[in-house]
């Protein structure tokens, strides 16, 4: 893309930002006092968390089919991790929840949140590990060794987190605009990308970032990466995580030379911390969060310059095809998710399909986009094993209000899918034979009818809420 046309692109997303953030912000609320803060959040919470249960429960993931099993249905409760974060109108949060799914809680378990940290340290997150999922390993043998954060062996809850797939360049991302933010660089900075010997060629800071996110280009992550190991900066990223009592976002084992070697067990992500990360992004008056040790934690840990750019990468995602579909609009085969627009920059004029990450999705995404009520800044991730999504809900201008977080987190790639893509799967072919290939439906479609059942949620839920400010 060149400078005029991110000029362009930038300057109409700001706009549109603008445009939400006010509609997020009239008619400020009266100030609450101190002692009831909590109680009130307490209160809040609990509805929030009963509601989000039902909607993890009514989503059936036990009921998507393996294409490892040769299309039958999965062996076992897969590992989800959802978690959302209610804002009010000035974009602070007043309710949170977090639920786990898996094999010890295969109805589901809601997770205790503290209110004055918005974590919690009621779980046990342990590495994940593929052979102990299909059965190679004792399914509760992890040891020590294996846990995400230590010291939680008996933590009331216990929890596999999945591998997060490429929402961790979410993590590479917010690095970077740390750095930015201290002058260790800037985004119009060049730098070239030797992957080993291979030179990858040279662009603007802004030029890797931007692909990374919008499309998930995995080559502009892995400059990224290299980036910040010639930097003397990736070793740093979990301290810095850990300090904003953000523990479970974790990157090891990345590659200095070529900025690869991303790999399950290595890289962790959990729903709640994503969640306080993007909240971070989003910004907000006041102190968000408090870490354990007492930190208080505000929008000021990024500029407002860092986080409005972070916030228009988000809002320029091309992929909406987990917690929102629009990209399959009118499939037969697809659900229906958050109701967000595709950035008009993706759509083709002359038949309003989409091309985004070498992936031609062939369906014409108007109809979706002209019925959409949000604006959805959030970055995805997947592979054969993994499939996550996570991000900020806003109101686009004349739709019912509703501001939140959400972020999900599980082991349903597109090894697993639904009847309905069914005839399309070839275990003969071996990768080529997923659904996936053919269909272009990747994500199996429970995911963006979870997305829209929490969407529909929270839409009545702060409907309630704007109606008793007036």
């Amino acid at each position: 893309m060149r400078g005029a046309a991110r000029s362009l692109i930038l300057g109409v997303v700001g706009v549109l930002l603008t445009v939400c953030s006010l509609r997020g912000t009239d008619a400020g609320a009266a100030p609450r006092k101190a002692g009831g803060e909590a109680a009130l959040r307490a209160r809040s919470s609990a509805s929030l968390e009963r509601a989000l249960l039902r909607a993890v429960k009514e989503a059936d993931f036990d009921g998507v089919l393996d294409f490892k099993r040769n299309g039958e249905r999965i062996a076992h409760t897969p590992n989800v991790d959802v978690a959302v974060i209610e804002l009010d109108k000035e974009g602070r949060p007043v309710a949170a929840a977090n639920v786990l799914l898996s094999r010890d809680y295969p109805k589901g378990v809601a997770v205790p949140i503290d209110m004055t940290t918005w974590g919690t340290t009621a779980v046990r997150y342990t590495r994940w590990d593929l052979e102990r999922w299909d059965g190679a390993k004792d399914w509760s043998g992890a040891t020590a060794e294996e846990d995400i954060v230590p010291g939680r062996q008996k933590a009331r809850l216990r929890f596999m987190a999945p591998y997060p797939a490429s929402l961790f360049k979410l993590l590479i991302a917010f690095r970077v605009m740390r750095l930015v933010d201290r002058g260790v660089v800037t985004l119009g900075q060049p730098w070239r990308f030797l992957r080993d010997t291979e030179d990858k060629g040279e662009r603007a800071v802004w030029q890797w970032l931007e692909p990374m996110v919008t499309e998930s280009d995995n080559g502009s992550t892995e400059a990224l990466v290299k980036l910040l190991h010639e930097k003397g900066e990736m070793a740093g990223l979990n301290a810095e995580l850990a300090e904003l009592g953000l523990g479970t976002l974790q990157v090891n084992g990345t590659s200095p030379v070529t900025g690869r070697s991303w790999n399950p067990g290595s890289i962790h992500m959990t729903a709640l911390d994503t969640a306080r990360l993007l909240l971070l992004i989003e910004g907000g008056p006041g102190v968000l969060w408090r870490t354990p040790s007492g930190r208080e934690v505000t929008a000021a840990e990024l500029s407002a310059a860092a986080r409005a750019h972070l916030q228009s990468l988000l809002a320029d995602q091309a992929l909406h095809e987990a917690l929102s579909s629009t990209l399959l609009c009118g499939d037969a085969r697809a659900e229906r998710g958050i109701p967000a627009a595709v950035p008009v920059r993706w759509v083709s004029r002359e038949d309003g399909t989409v091309t985004a990450a070498e992936t031609a999705f062939g369906r014409d995404t108007r109809p979706c986009n002209a019925s959409a009520e949000v604006v959805f800044l959030h970055k995805t991730g997947q592979t054969e094993n993994y499939g996550s999504d996570g991000g900020i809900v806003r109101p686009l201008p004349g739709s019912a209000w509703r501001r939140y977080i959400v972020v999900f987190l599980s082991n349903l790639g597109y090894r697993y899918y639904d009847a309905a893509v069914a005839s399309a799967a070839d275990p003969s072919k071996g990768e080529d034979g997923f659904p996936s290939v053919s269909t272009k439906i990747s994500y199996t479609q429970r995911i963006p009818a979870l997305g829209r059942r929490i969407d529909a949620l929270m839409r009545e839920r702060q409907r309630g809420q704007v109606r008793a400010d007036r």
